[in-house]
C-alpha cells in the first residue's frame, strides 16, 4: 500500500478565539525516489511516492534526456525505484546535463542554470497556433483547485495539470511543483496527446526551470495560480511559450505571447466601456 499521508499529533493554537487543542493533523509524505536509466542511477527526487512511472518518464523528458516517449523501451517500479530503459545513447545528454544528486522538493532556478537549460534545449522556440479562450483558462484553473485533494487535507502539496481540446488529459499531486509538472508531462506523453495543443496548469511559481519544461516538450501555454521570476517570463520570451501567471477568480497576468489568450466580443467591450 502507498503511503502518501501520515497522520501526526500536533497542538493548534487559535489567539482570536483563545483556544489551545491537541489534535490529530494529516502531512503529505515526502520519500527519495531513484531515477535509475540504462542500469545506472542518474538522480533522486524528493517526491510523493505516487504516479512513478509519469514521473520518471515525464523528468527524462522535461530535462531534454529523451525527445520523446519513443525511446524508451520499458519502465518499472519497485518500492521508490523507477528504472527506465531507452534504447537510444542517452549518455552524452546526461553527462551535459549536469545533474545535481539528490534534488530536493524546494529546488528553484539560478542565473547559471538558465543560462545551462536554454542552451540545452534541442527545440529553442514552441511553434504553436494554438490559442485558448481567457474564461476557458480560468475555468481549467478552477479544475486544478477542485482535483487538489491532498493539498485541501495537508496544505503542503503542489499540482498540476494538462489539458488538451478542451478535456484534462492528466493530472498529479506532489510535495515539489516541479515534480508535479513532470508527472502530468508524463502522463499525457505516455496517452500520446499533441502537446503542441496543450495547456499546463500549475499551482506553484514560475522560474526558468519550471516554463523550460513545458518548452521542451512543445506546450505553447503555461497558466498559474502564483506568480513567475525574472529568470521564467525571460524563458518564455526566448522560447515561445504564453506564461499566464496569478490566475485567481476571474484575473491574469500574461507576461509573453499574449496573442494566444483570447477575449471574446462580450468581454472585449466591457473592457473598453472601463477603459
Amino acid at each position: 500500500m502507498i503511503l502518501t499521508t501520515v497522520r501526526t499529533n500536533i497542538y493548534r493554537i487559535n489567539l482570536r478565539e483563545g483556544i489551545i487543542q491537541k489534535i490529530d493533523d494529516t502531512v503529505a509524505v515526502e520519500a527519495p525516489i531513484k531515477i535509475i536509466v540504462n542500469g545506472k542511477r542518474i538522480v533522486t527526487l524528493s517526491s510523493l511516492p505516487k504516479q512513478l512511472k509519469e514521473l520518471g518518464i515525464g523528468w527524462l523528458l522535461s530535462q531534454a534526456i529523451i525527445m520523446s516517449i519513443n525511446e524508451i523501451v520499458s519502465v518499472k517500479v519497485r518500492g521508490n525505484s523507477v528504472s527506465i530503459k531507452c534504447s537510444s545513447d542517452v549518455e552524452s545528454r546526461l553527462r551535459f546535463a549536469r545533474i545535481s544528486d539528490p534534488i530536493d522538493s524546494s529546488c528553484t532556478s539560478t542565473p547559471e542554470d538558465f543560462a545551462l537549460l536554454i542552451d540545452r534545449l534541442k527545440k529553442p522556440h514552441v511553434n504553436s497556433g494554438y490559442r485558448i479562450e481567457a474564461q476557458q483558462l480560468i475555468g481549467f484553473v478552477r479544475v486544478l483547485n477542485r482535483r487538489a485533494i491532498l493539498f485541501s487535507h495537508t496544505g503542503g502539496t503542489h499540482s498540476a495539470a494538462i489539458f488538451c481540446k478542451k478535456k484534462l488529459v492528466a493530472f498529479a499531486e506532489d510535495v515539489g511543483r516541479h515534480n508535479a509538472v513532470d508527472k502530468v508531462v508524463g502522463a499525457a506523453a505516455m496517452k500520446k496527446v499533441d502537446f503542441a495543443e496543450c495547456l499546463l496548469a500549475s499551482s506553484g511559481r514560475q522560474p526558468a526551470n519550471m516554463v523550460l519544461k513545458a518548452a521542451r516538450v512543445g506546450i505553447p501555454v503555461v497558466a498559474s495560480i502564483a506568480g513567475p521570476l525574472s529568470s521564467g517570463i525571460d524563458a518564455a520570451k526566448k522560447t515561445g511559450v504564453t506564461l499566464v501567471c496569478f490566475v485567481r477568480d476571474r484575473r491574469m497576468n500574461i507576461y509573453s505571447y499574449h496573442e494566444r489568450i483570447q477575449i471574446s466580443s462580450m468581454h472585449a467591450s466591457k473592457r473598453g466601456r472601463r477603459s
